[in-house]
């Protein structure tokens, strides 16, 4: 069983790595983790069947599929706002907390 500080440094690296990728990645990293999130919440509420998981997976993959191009839109608009000057990049605390300001 991960102890608390084993859960916290893990944090602290998945912070860190997500603090370096482009936006595009990240927004692929929070639609994963919240995938990831609505499985363990089902797996934890109930038993599934085999077939039901891979259905299951089958919806979420269409689902995803579907997203790309409007992430596609949404990363070019995000970079063509950093060229621009129009944005500024997030800073964290070590909680990591988005810091106002």
């Amino acid at each position: 069983m991960e102890t608390t500080l084993q859960l916290f440094a893990y944090e602290e690296i998945l912070m860190n790595i997500v603090r370096s990728l482009p936006a595009e990645r990240v927004i692929q990293i929070l639609d994963y983790a919240r995938y990831i999130q609505s499985l363990t919440d089902k797996l934890i509420t109930e038993d599934e069947t085999e077939e039901e998981i891979i259905a299951d997976e089958e919806h979420w993959n269409s689902q995803f599929a579907a997203t790309q191009d409007g992430l596609k839109k949404m990363a070019d608009k995000v970079r063509s706002d950093i060229h621009a000057g129009r944005s500024m990049p997030m800073v964290f605390t070590k909680e990591g907390k988005i810091l106002k300001g």
